[in-house]
């Protein structure tokens, strides 16, 4: 049967998703393997030019907590809708580098957009300093080893439980996003817990696992500039490893990333589709590797922000593995409100509001799956 691709727009998304996805809202999985050459009609969400939205001040966040465990522990806020049915959708949302969460969603507005449809939303806070729990920028620690009970990704899904005891979520529509190195913890999350969250979205990211050392320093340098060790192949079957026993199924990603980001350079974007594809590979064949999911592109098409960026977005894996280049976006959060509220600790913002709306692309791709 020959694959049967429906290209998008940016202008005809929200108009013609549900028709070429053949059904309305979430959706289940696709098969745990899919034969080469077959794929069910499918769409291929193009990232939505920005839509309306408040430039005003964020919304603030519903309540506030900490959690604690054997691993570690984070503060956290997150936002309870007004509207919608419990149980909620949940998605857990992670900052980048010298970020906080009041700035994240003041750029993001992950809350709003929560508010408008009908989700929860939890934001953590990364420590900053030095000791077992924190580094000197606050970053997610995605240079580690990470298994299902070890490191931060063990902290953060318990997190998530505990909220759920107070605040009623869907287990089978949990979601994780983020930002840089939110963006690479989001991967390591789901390498580690596929059968937890249903899909992930990924910022300005990198592979699992992206660096060959625990040297925070170094660490940094090899997200700018390429290092000969780094292979998105072993990435992606140490990512398969390390939700070994789960019981996970393949997992849908999306990522977007800038083509002038000098943080996170572009090299990132093809090692962590690579790695990704290859980790589902692996779930999917119960370890066999046969290559039957991988990052080539199946459907693409391109759009234009009037007065911002162009962009191209491409699709694959039967739509499971999503990805937009924004051309001449630096390190930044697509589509973002940058104003002093979001600006990091450093005082740089990395919000550009000329791009595409990452949050309104990453939003309508997750809330297509469900566990």
């Amino acid at each position: 049967m020959s694959r049967i691709l429906c290209l998008l727009t940016a202008a005809t998304l929200a108009g013609t998703l549900a028709a070429c996805s053949g059904e309305p809202g979430a959706r289940t999985l696709m098969p745990t393997v899919m034969p080469a050459g077959t794929a069910a009609p499918v769409a291929a969400p193009a990232a939505a030019v920005r839509a309306p939205r408040s430039v005003g001040a964020a919304l603030p966040p519903t309540g506030s907590g900490s959690y604690t465990d054997k691993q570690g522990s984070f503060s956290y806020v997150y936002y309870v809708p007004s509207n919608g049915a419990p149980p909620y959708p949940t998605v857990l949302a992670l900052h980048g580098c010298l970020e906080d969460p009041a700035g994240f969603e003041a750029g993001t507005r992950w809350f709003e957009d929560a508010e408008a449809n009908g989700y929860v939303v939890v934001m953590p806070q990364h420590l900053v300093g030095t000791g077992a729990d924190v580094n000197p920028k606050g970053c997610y620690e995605y240079w580690n080893n990470h298994y299902r009970t070890t490191g931060e990704p063990e902290v953060l899904v318990g997190l998530l439980k505990d909220l759920g005891r107070r605040v009623p979520m869907d287990r089978t529509r949990m979601y994780v996003t983020g930002m840089s190195s939110g963006g690479a913890m989001t991967v390591a999350l789901a390498a580690t817990y596929p059968d937890f969250f249903a899909a992930a979205a990924v910022g300005s990211g990198t592979e699992y696992q992206p660096c060959a050392t625990d040297n925070v320093m170094q660490c940094y340098a090899a997200l700018t500039v390429q290092q000969p060790n780094q292979d998105p192949t072993a990435s992606g079957q140490a990512a398969f490893r390390a939700a070994a026993g789960s019981g996970g199924k393949p997992i849908p990603v999306i990522l977007f990333q800038g083509d002038a980001d000098t943080v996170v350079a572009p090299f990132n974007l093809p090692q962590a589709l690579t790695s990704i594809a290859v980790m589902n590979d692996g779930i999917a064949s119960f370890g066999r590797f046969p290559g039957v999911w991988n990052a080539t592109p199946t459907a693409q098409d391109s759009g234009q922000v009037p007065g911002g960026y162009a962009y191209d977005h491409y699709s694959a894996d039967n739509g499971m593995l999503d990805w937009t280049i924004v051309h001449g976006m630096n390190h930044a959060w697509s589509g973002g409100v940058a104003d002093p509220s979001s600006n990091a600790s450093d005082g740089n913002n990395y919000n550009d509001p000329k791009g595409p709306n990452e949050t309104l692309a990453f939003r309508t791709f997750l809330f297509r799956y469900h566990r």
